[in-house]
């Protein structure tokens, strides 16, 4: 049986293939910073953190940060990351379908959408684990596709071609109105002819969809914004932003 594809795109390919698409991370940790008021030394999980893009940022301002994810080649580069600019992360090997710390963070991360790998129950499962895991009054920040631009739109299909520095770079992303999945292929051409690829598949959750699982999960959602400067979320908007806190 063949692995799952959360369990092989987060390899060698990735900052080839995701990195384009990526922003600059100094500047999305300030905003991070702002919209979650985060307090100095607060306590903080980035669950499905990567190469620690942010967990790296964040522990360099001060926070106590612990960075989960699954894959053993990110997290290496993370770790090689932060030990050559002498910064303390603790970096944990988990799925988040079962890290749960009790108690343990201020504030949780799940950017770049990172939610949503699994089906609706196992999704639901991490959510009550990230409820679990917070402090009460604690925040979880989700950084997630815009639902409405692809699965509430006129069109099912999204294609798009760029430069990048590797190369040429196709995006092609299908959105399953039925299942509610966005279904998703980076294929990346180099210099040479050489192509690499992957594909993804990620549920993708609406407003009101969001609202009643963080609310089962123990969670209020109290903000939603269109994207992390704290624009507000509109139907075309390019990324929904959810703020919720334990209660």
């Amino acid at each position: 049986m063949p692995r799952p594809w959360y369990e092989t795109i987060f390899d060698e390919r990735y900052p080839e293939l995701f990195g384009p698409l990526e922003r600059d991370p100094e500047e999305e940790v300030s905003r991070i910073v702002d919209l979650l008021s985060l307090p100095p030394g607060a306590s903080v999980v980035d669950l499905g953190c990567g190469r620690g893009r942010h967990a790296i940022p964040l522990s360099r301002r001060g926070y106590r940060v612990t960075g989960v994810d699954l894959s053993y080649k990110m997290l290496r580069l993370a770790c090689e990351r932060a030990d050559r600019e002498g910064i303390a992360v603790e970096w944990v090997r988990e799925d988040m379908r079962e890290f749960v710390r009790l108690g343990a963070f201020d504030a949780c991360l799940s950017m770049f959408t990172s939610f949503g790998f699994f089906n609706d129950q196992e999704n639901e499962k991490v959510l009550r684990n990230v409820s679990a895991s917070l402090k009460e009054g604690g925040t979880l920040l989700l950084d997630l596709r815009n639902a409405q631009k692809g699965l509430a739109g006129e069109e099912e299909d999204l294609e798009k071609t760029m430069g990048v520095p590797a190369g040429r770079l196709r995006l092609h992303v299908h959105f399953d109105r039925q299942t509610g999945r966005a279904h998703a292929e980076h294929e990346l051409t180099r210099p040479d002819g050489i192509r690499i690829s992957s594909a993804f598949d990620v549920r993708i959750y609406s407003e009101e969809e969001l609202n009643g699982m963080l609310g089962r999960a123990g969670m209020h959602v109290t903000a939603v914004y269109g994207s992390l400067e704290g624009s507000l979320f509109t139907p075309g908007a390019e990324r929904m932003v959810v703020i919720a806190r334990r209660v």
